[in-house]
């Protein structure tokens, strides 16, 4: 079995807790309040050169050592970028090092003043070839955290409660979005909610106490579940025409599913487009994954939530988040330019801005 490790500190990508640190993919929109999977982790590992690279490295490779330093992959890597120069139409500049290792450096320099519109090179591995990997991070929307409330269904009558669970199971489980209940940090949240020694009325400790066995094997736990695993319809699309809503609240939230129909079988789920340009192999603190920042929740306004939100935050102080990233690897013989025509997790973001602000509001509310 390959395993795959990284050529450790500096990069054409700075990593984030070494000393060439210099930029992380920082969402680029406003902070709202924090709302809102299967772990998704990138098939390659990104490699990363010093600013003085030796001349062979020995990696191990299927229980063997190899060097990864070869004229071969220097031969591939250069090919690489000759190739993407010339699609480019500008005029290739390499001049090689003292050695394999100075080469590939200079190499990376030379595709970073190729590259224009924010887009990144990393050196990552495949086996025993290394390559050149490009990206490009999306454009993150308004909710710092996606959790999507299910509270809501709880109001709806039967037929449209059938309807939501059904529409957000088959929205969730298409995109790879898991419920807050597997996510690690909830039994570490409610355990301390359950401890915390307030100094609170009674009432509020009792109701406290309630919400967390609810969320154990309770009322909570149960919806959860049940919008994890259970669609009512097989032609969930011809359910949603069919119903007339009662008011407009209900109009509002048969448009949006009727829109969001678009997420629920989609060439590549959001969660696929985790990728980490700042790797490293043992970091200091992990970076938040999309799985901690995209989840189905119960009530964005409860204690358990709030308190989700509250970790996530004291969390991301050490670390940096990661959002949706478009990638392309390159080689000799590759025949197009990189470009972001993709702009599935804009509009997965944009309209879930839309949905997750309406159902989050009670439904008596949107009737006044």
């Amino acid at each position: 079995m390959q395993t795959l490790k990284r050529i450790s500190d500096g990069a054409a990508c700075k990593v984030h807790h070494t000393r060439n640190r210099t930029s992380l993919p920082l969402r680029n929109r406003k902070t709202e309040k924090d709302c809102g999977a299967q772990r998704c982790r990138n098939r390659f590992l990104n490699t990363v050169f010093s600013n003085c690279v030796p001349g062979f490295l020995v990696k191990d490779y299927e229980g063997k050592p190899f060097n990864i330093l070869t004229e071969d992959n220097y031969e591939y890597l250069l090919g690489s970028y000759l190739r993407y120069a010339e699609l480019t139409g500008v005029k290739a500049r390499h001049v090689p090092g003292r050695n394999i290792g100075e080469s590939i450096d200079q190499l990376v320099y030379d595709m970073e003043t190729l590259l224009k519109d924010d887009v990144g090179v990393n050196i990552e591995q495949q086996g025993q070839r290394l390559y050149f990997n490009l990206w490009k991070c999306h454009e993150w929307g308004e909710y710092t955290l996606y959790y999507f409330p299910v509270k809501f269904v709880e109001g709806l009558n039967t037929v449209l409660r059938r309807i939501a669970i059904s529409f957000i199971n088959g929205m969730a489980n298409a995109n790879g979005i898991a419920t807050i209940l597997d996510g690690d940090d909830t039994e570490m949240v409610l355990d301390w909610i359950e401890t915390d020694d307030r100094d609170e009325p009674e009432d509020d400790t009792r109701r406290r106490n309630a919400i967390v066995s609810s969320y154990r094997n309770g009322k909570i736990r149960r919806l959860l579940q049940r919008v994890e695993s259970t669609s009512y319809y097989k032609n969930l699309p011809a359910a949603i025409r069919r119903y007339s809503p009662q008011d407009g609240w209900e109009a509002v939230l048969l448009e949006l599913m009727e829109e969001g129909l678009q997420f629920l079988f989609p060439e590549k789920p959001i969660m696929r487009y985790c990728y980490d340009p700042f790797f490293e192999e043992e970091p200091d603190y992990r970076p938040m994954d999309l799985d901690r920042q995209i989840r189905i929740a119960y009530d964005i306004h409860d204690i358990v939530t709030e308190s989700l939100e509250e970790q996530y935050n004291s969390e991301r102080l050490e670390t940096y988040d990661l959002i949706p990233v478009t990638t392309m690897a390159l080689s000799p013989e590759t025949d197009s330019l990189f470009k972001m025509e993709d702009d599935y997790p804009e509009r997965f973001f944009k309209w879930s801005d839309k949905f997750i602000n309406h159902i989050s509001n009670n439904k008596e509310d949107g009737k006044k």
